[in-house]
């Protein structure tokens, strides 16, 4: 038993990768997850690339499973499965075997970008709970693949591997909308519960993370029982069918045997969205160590500005990213010297005196100013003429329309990054300063932020990602060369 299951394995495997374009293929899916894995580097690596990489990918094993179970029908080749000498399920277990070798290829094909990701990062909280959501996605997905390829009996496989690829749609679909519908705390509506029939939705539940919304559900019980339930039920169910209620050609049923496979599947799409656990009342842990920014994608409104060392600030002034419009970002663990620029809510028609300036940089991001110029800072004020209602408020409410500004050179070193890209470090100002004629005086405060990035971390990463897709690219040319 063991031998003959050992021999249709390898068999099987080999079958599978013998097409023409089966390594072409390969390389090509691993080439685009790798120039994402690379371009991913210069913003938030994790959120864009994990979600497809670790997500969206891995539900392709759903057309992919359904496309290979079904095939053997469309070529005839399963007539000597019923006619050989080989058990019917000992074939379908090899032909499950080497789509789960797949995904465990793909899996392992990830690692690299991974690995130089954890480098210089660490392994955060949401990458560990990606690597456990993909294998779950992965095994699942060839589970609901496998049943679908195995409804269907015919002379193609486009029927069954449309069919994945609308499984696979809506339960990439669903994903988003949960993250909607928990966001804005109708995570138990109606809507909410339908959310619940995608397993990707699911397993990020009983996992207990989240990709946008702030709440988790506090329990997961009856979740990871639906998980169990649809796993282990799309395998039973496909090789009941298959070894019971199936012929080489035809399907071989009783009436009570159609319903009990329509009960069976009606239960597989429906008790997750019936049963799966929806109080969503704890709160969600943090990705990262990132720390928090208010008003982050702000284009306006802020306070603050930044510019190279004597230069002008940017013509899209001023936003929470004080160097947006600078490319690239700044390096971290790399010290960058700027001008800092403090636009204060005071109209160039009253002088400013006793300006006291303090500078702080948070979430590691270290801060350098000169002190001299900070104390004689007060000395060597700008002017700037904003557009109508686009100055800052001053005391009275009324924008300023020509305010002074104070520009303060900074020396800045971005330390301690949780991402390779898109690390948003925040920056505040406090100062005090009186004005002429007015014993009163008054304070200054403002908050931003600076963009950073680790900046050789996008050539590690392509060369990184180019490591099993050459190793794909080569195989194609060599089954080339002996097939041509």
């Amino acid at each position: 038993m063991v031998t003959s299951f050992t021999t249709l394995y390898i068999e099987e495997l080999k079958a599978m990768m013998r097409g023409r374009f089966a390594w072409l293929g390969a390389a090509v899916v691993l080439l685009a997850v790798g120039v994402l894995a690379t371009v991913g580097t210069q913003d938030t690596w994790l959120d864009g690339y994990g979600i497809i990489a670790y997500c969206v990918v891995p539900l392709g094993f759903i057309p992919l499973a359904a496309g290979a179970i079904a095939s053997p029908r469309a070529s005839r080749f399963v007539e000597s499965v019923f006619t050989a000498p080989v058990e019917r399920r000992t074939w379908l277990a090899s032909k499950i075997l080497v789509i789960f070798t797949l995904a465990a290829g793909y899996y392992l094909a990830l690692a690299p970008m991974m690995l130089v990701y954890t480098h210089h990062v660490g392994l955060p909280f949401l990458l560990t709970k990606f690597l456990i959501w993909s294998i779950g996605i992965l095994a699942v997905s060839i589970a609901v693949g496998t049943l679908v390829g195995v409804l269907f009996i015919g002379r193609s496989i486009a029927a069954p591997t449309a069919t994945g690829m609308g499984v696979l749609l809506a339960y990439a679909g669903l994903l988003p909308l949960q993250e909607l519908m928990v966001a804005r705390a109708d995570g138990a509506s109606r809507t909410g519960h339908l959310t619940l029939a995608s397993p990707p939705v699911l397993l990020k539940n009983a996992l207990g993370f989240t990709l946008v919304a702030r709440s988790i559900p506090a329990t997961t019980t009856l979740t990871w029982l639906c998980l169990g339930m649809i796993s282990l039920g799309a395998f039973a169910l496909a090789a009941w069918i298959f070894l019971r209620a199936q012929g080489v050609e035809t399907w071989e049923t009783t009436r009570g045997q159609r319903w009990a496979i329509t009960l069976a599947l009606a239960a597989i799409a429906v008790l997750p969205v019936a049963l799966a656990d929806t109080n969503y009342d704890k709160t969600a842990p943090p990705a990262n160590s990132a720390p928090a920014v208010r008003a982050l994608f702000a284009r306006t409104g802020s306070s603050l500005a930044m510019a190279p060392p004597g230069g002008q600030p940017p013509a899209r002034c001023c936003g929470t990213i004080l160097n947006r419009e600078t490319w690239p970002p700044f390096g971290t663990d790399e010290r960058t010297r700027q001008d800092l620029l403090i636009l204060l809510p005071v109209e160039t028609t009253q002088p400013v005196r006793d300006l006291r300036i303090e500078v702080t940089g948070e979430g590691g991001l270290e801060v350098t100013t000169d002190r001299d110029a900070l104390a004689n800072a007060g000395e060597h004020l700008e002017t700037r003429t904003y557009p109508k209602d686009l100055g800052p408020p001053a005391a009275d409410g009324h924008h300023v329309v020509t305010g002074w500004v104070v520009r303060v050179p900074v020396t800045l070193n971005p330390t301690r990054p949780w991402d390779i890209g898109g690390d948003r470090y925040p920056i505040s100002v406090k100062a005090t300063y009186g004005l002429a004629g007015d014993t009163q005086i008054r304070t200054f405060s403002a908050r931003g932020a600076i963009d950073a990035q680790v900046s050789r971390e996008i050539y590690e990463m392509g060369v990184a990602s180019l490591i099993f897709p050459l190793f794909c690219f080569g195989a194609a040319l060599a089954r080339w060369r002996r097939t041509r």
